[in-house]
C-alpha cells in the first residue's frame, strides 16, 4: 500500500492500547482505565492492516478528533483521558444503526514513524459450548472480539503532518466514500475529490496499457480512452480489482493487475473506491491532418504527445510518429 511500504507494515508495533464500550443502552458510554493487550497484540495488528486498504482523507481545521491526537503527540501521559474523550464523542453522535460495542484506540509505530488507531469494534453474538460427560451445554456470548468482516465496522489509521494528517479509513457500511456518522466524528473530508480520482485513473490505465502494449490485443490499445467513457458511463463505483477484471476482459492477468495496482499506489490511490465523476471523463477529440501528397492522420487526444510537427523548413514539415506497436489495418 502507498500508505506504509511491506517493510513498514512488517515492523508495524502497538505502543498503547485501550477501549471503552458505546453505544449499549446506557446514556454515556463504559470508560476503562486500563485495557491489557496481553497477548492479542496480533489479532489487532490484523486488523488495523486491514484499514490499509482504506479511502484517504485529511482533518477538516476544526477537528476536534484531531485536536485530541495532537495533544496525546505533545504528551503521552494524556492517551487515556484523549481516550475517554473521544469515546464520549463518539457515543453521543446517536444512530439506530450503529450497534454496540467498543471504541478502541491505539497508538502505533513503524520504524521512525508513529500513527494513532481509531477502531469500532461491533460485538457479535458467539455460541459457545462446554461438554460435561455426554452432553454439551450452550451459552450466548455477545462481549466479544470476533474475527468476521462485519466486526471491525469503522477504523481509521491517522499519521500526524506538520499542518494536518494522513488518514486511511474503512467504513464497512459505505465502502466508496464514509458514512456522515463517521464523517462527522473525525470531522474530515476526502484527500482527493470524485473528479480528481477518475481523471487520476484513467491516467494510470493509460500507464498500464503503455508498459504493456506488446502483450495487449489492439482492441484495449487502441481505444483507451473510448473504453473508459464507455465504462464509466455503465459503472457508478471504482474498486480496483473489479475495474481491472471488467476493464481487460479476457485480456486481464495476473501481470496486467500487478502493473496497474503498482502504477496505483504510485500516483496515490492504492486502496481507493470512490464515485466516478462523468464530468471528468471529456469525449474523446480527434485532430485530422492531409498532406497534399495523399497522407491521412487521425491524432486522438491520449496520442498527441506521440506525434511533433515540425516548422516548414525549405518548403517541407517532417512528422514523427513515436509508436510502441505499429498495427497494420
Amino acid at each position: 500500500m502507498a500508505f506504509l511500504t511491506d517493510d513498514e507494515i512488517a515492523l508495524l508495533n502497538i505502543d498503547k492500547f485501550i477501549f471503552h464500550v458505546v453505544h449499549h443502552d446506557s446514556d454515556e458510554p463504559v470508560l476503562l482505565d486500563r485495557t491489557p493487550i496481553g497477548q492479542f497484540k496480533s489479532f489487532f495488528l490484523d486488523r488495523i492492516k486491514e484499514t490499509l486498504s482504506g479511502n484517504r482523507f485529511v482533518f477538516l481545521p476544526d477537528s476536534t478528533t484531531l485536536a485530541g491526537l495532537r495533544a496525546v503527540q505533545e504528551n503521552g501521559d494524556q492517551f487515556v483521558p484523549v481516550s475517554k474523550n473521544l469515546a464520549r464523542d463518539f457515543h453521543s453522535r446517536r444512530d439506530k444503526r450503529i450497534k454496540p460495542g467498543v471504541f478502541i484506540f491505539m497508538t502505533l509505530a513503524a520504524g521512525p514513524r508513529s500513527f494513532f488507531s481509531l477502531i469500532k469494534y461491533d460485538h457479535e453474538q458467539v455460541v459457545a459450548y462446554e461438554v460435561r460427560q455426554t452432553e454439551a451445554i450452550l451459552r450466548s456470548i455477545t462481549t466479544t472480539f470476533t474475527q468476521s468482516p462485519n466486526a471491525l465496522q469503522k477504523s481509521a489509521l491517522v499519521e500526524l503532518t506538520a499542518d494536518n494528517a494522513e488518514i486511511v479509513v474503512i467504513d464497512k457500511t459505505v465502502r466508496a466514500d464514509i458514512t456522515d456518522f463517521f464523517r462527522g466524528f473525525l470531522n474530515a473530508k476526502r484527500k482527493f475529490t470524485d473528479s480528481e480520482m477518475t481523471d487520476q485513473v484513467e491516467r494510470v490505465l493509460l500507464d498500464t496499457v503503455r508498459e504493456l502494449s506488446a502483450e495487449l490485443p489492439a482492441e484495449i490499445t487502441s481505444h483507451v480512452h473510448d473504453r473508459f467513457v464507455g465504462f464509466v458511463a455503465k459503472r457508478e463505483a471504482f474498486e480496483a480489482p473489479q475495474f481491472v477484471a471488467e476493464y481487460f476482459g479476457p485480456a486481464r492477468s495476473e501481470k496486467v493487475e500487478r502493473t496497474f495496482m503498482k502504477i496505483l499506489d504510485r500516483r496515490g490511490l492504492g486502496g481507493e473506491a470512490f464515485s466516478f465523476d462523468p464530468a471528468a471523463v471529456q469525449p474523446v477529440t480527434t485532430q485530422r491532418y492531409r498532406t497534399i501528397e495523399g497522407v491521412s492522420l487521425q491524432i486522438r487526444e491520449q496520442a498527441r504527445e506521440t506525434v511533433t510537427i515540425s516548422p516548414v523548413v525549405e518548403g517541407f514539415s517532417t512528422i514523427t510518429i513515436r509508436t510502441r506497436k505499429l498495427i497494420e489495418q
